[in-house]
């Protein structure tokens, strides 16, 4: 049997710790570094729970799927550290890869920011450290007082975010500013929640760019519960209707049900047309920041799918546009709009589906 040659090259310091680790157990040099090569290479590197994530992102966000939102934890409390670096590294890669004139949802941005305020006073307080100079220039923190500052920041900023400046605020957790190895497990568990976690997922599916045929894949293997059901808003002479597609009736997912999907169809007095989940997103992130913090609404707001013209000089209705469709709305109906769409989103049947949905299809 022939056996490989290599040749090795050692630090004598190394060399001569082997000769005296090799006499004291009576054995040779070589079958001593045999076995520590063996041990060593059977042993996961840090890094290598982290690159198997990276390596096949598809599989992870599936993985993390049946963790986090079916509660698969298999006993355990928390996600491993690698598993809650990818989440929050694809969360910043949602708000990177977004059109740059949407909104964000402001309750997803605020839990990440939550995350990292309690990561940084932690770390702090704890004597580890911290990279001062990022975090004062990232939030504009004037002292080292991490608490008092964090609190100044989440009560004065503003709830109307685009995706550039979610970006941004993200970059510190996102980039390995706080070193979660350094973390015990129960402060993790204390940080990053379940229902923390269930709110960043619609990041994570925003950023796979799947076919409908992959998703549909993804979604028969889950099998998530989504009710069919649907809504109906007026808007003047406008009708929106919400249709979802899903479980029929209180049985649970079966093999024979709709694959999950949203349709929004907007029906006017000579057109009929279809739209679907990226527009409905779209158009309810937009009517809740105009609900909430009007002023923040540029004249005329044109994003990935939805455009938005108010009122003004040349005229008296809103321009609402759903990609290359064009509608005019009075502003009283518009009004109605906002107030029916984002009411209805609040609590019940429709904001349970969309929930689900937004697991599936993502959302900012």
């Amino acid at each position: 049997m022939m056996l490989s040659q290599l040749t090795l090259r050692f630090p004598k310091k190394l060399i001569e710790s082997l000769k005296n680790r090799a006499v004291t157990e009576k054995t040779s040099v070589n079958a001593l570094a045999e076995r520590f090569l063996d041990v060593s290479l059977k042993t996961s590197a840090p890094d290598d729970d982290w690159l198997q994530l990276t390596t096949r992102p598809d599989e992870a966000v599936q993985q993390l799927y049946r963790k986090v939102i079916l509660g698969e934890t298999f006993g355990r409390q928390a996600l491993r550290r690698a598993e809650l670096r990818f989440m929050t590294d694809l969360a910043h890669q949602a708000y990177r890869d977004a059109g740059a004139n949407e909104f964000i949802r402001w309750p997803v941005l605020e839990t990440l920011l939550n995350i990292s305020f309690e990561l940084l006073v932690w770390q702090a307080e704890q004597g580890l450290p911290v990279d001062g100079h990022y975090i004062k220039r990232t939030f504009e923190f004037a002292t080292e007082n991490w608490q008092e500052e964090a609190a100044q920041f989440m009560q004065g900023v503003s709830h109307a975010v685009e995706p550039a400046y979610a970006e941004f605020l993200l970059r510190p957790l996102a980039s390995g500013c706080f070193a979660l190895e350094e973390f015990p497990d129960d402060v993790l568990a204390r940080i990053f929640t379940p229902p923390r976690l269930q709110q960043v997922f619609p990041l994570l599916m925003r950023t796979r760019q799947w076919s409908f045929e992959q998703r549909k894949t993804f979604i028969r293997e889950v099998r998530p519960s989504v009710r069919k059901m649907s809504e109906t808003l007026t808007a003047g002479d406008l009708r929106f209707d919400i249709r979802i597609e899903g479980q029929r009736g209180d049985l649970p997912a079966a093999v024979g049900d709709e694959t999950p999907r949203l349709y929004l169809v907007l029906t006017g007095s000579n057109f009929v047309m279809p739209f679907g989940w990226a527009q409905f997103a779209e158009l309810y992130r937009l009517l809740t920041v105009y609900r909430n913090t009007p002023e923040a609404v540029r004249h005329f707001s044109e994003g990935t799918h939805i455009t938005l013209g108010l009122p003004g000089a040349a005229h008296q209705d809103t321009i609402l546009g759903f990609d290359a469709l064009r509608v005019f709305v009075p502003a009283e109906a518009f009004g109605e709009l906002v107030r029916e769409l984002t009411e209805r989103m609040e609590t019940g049947a429709l904001n349970n589906a969309v929930e689900a949905l937004r697991t599936l299809y993502g959302d900012l």
